[in-house]
């Protein structure tokens, strides 16, 4: 007696493996979008960890804002009078996530007013508050979206963004309401707000890509 049981034809193969096709090209645009909404959330979160954590530190440290409150009233920062008038925030360090390193530790930016060794103790500070919270970005791009940036205002308030490419003494930060996603010096280096409120600009994102377009 022959069995009725047959295998797939070629043609129904074909025709399966186009649907199957077609369903993830149709899928992984919306899947993507949600797995970079999650990084993002995820950023979000860890910048009100550091933000909240170094907030801290600096009231109850007194070593350490009078760190900030010099780099930001310094008059050798590099700030025009037009700039200082709109509230521009002076970039006090950063946390970098290259390619070839997992230690997220805390850099000062050089500032005039302060010697190498008050530049070292606020490292050092910044970095015993933090400890090992400070997280390497999710929603992240190399050379555009790879680094944590600590600001803070002449009032001593803090903020985080997220950019790149805080390397030196020349860098400040365009307040969000004046048009978001400020570049330092460099036509290719975009930054945002994360903390205490998020820049729209950066929410918008739906790949880190995009960072280098808007």
């Amino acid at each position: 007696m022959k069995s009725s049981n047959r295998g797939f034809s070629l043609v129904e193969l074909i025709i399966v493996i186009a649907i199957m096709a077609i369903l993830s090209a149709a899928i992984a645009p919306a899947l993507i979008r949600y797995i970079n909404k999650s990084r993002k959330a995820d950023d979000i979160a860890a910048a009100d960890t550091i933000g909240t954590t170094l907030n801290a530190a600096i009231t109850s440290d007194e070593d350490l804002y009078d760190f900030i409150m010099i780099a930001t009233s310094s008059t050798g920062n590099n700030l025009n009078d037009s700039q200082i008038r709109n509230g521009w925030i002076r970039v006090i360090g950063y946390c970098n996530t290259p390619r070839n390193r997992y230690d997220m530790k805390f850099h000062a930016i050089n500032t005039a007013g302060v010697t190498a060794d008050q530049k070292k103790s606020f490292e050092d500070g910044m970095n015993e508050y933090l400890g090992t919270g400070i997280p390497r970005l999710k929603f992240y791009l190399f050379d555009y979206l790879d680094e944590w940036i600590i600001c803070a205002d002449r009032d001593g308030k803090l903020y985080v963004y997220i950019g790149s490419g805080m390397n030196d003494d020349r860098y400040h930060m365009k307040p969000k309401t004046q048009g978001g996603r400020p570049c330092i010096n460099n036509a290719n280096r975009y930054c945002y707000q994360v903390w205490p409120e998020v820049d729209p600009a950066y929410n918008k994102l739906n790949t880190p890509k995009e960072a280098k377009s808007n």
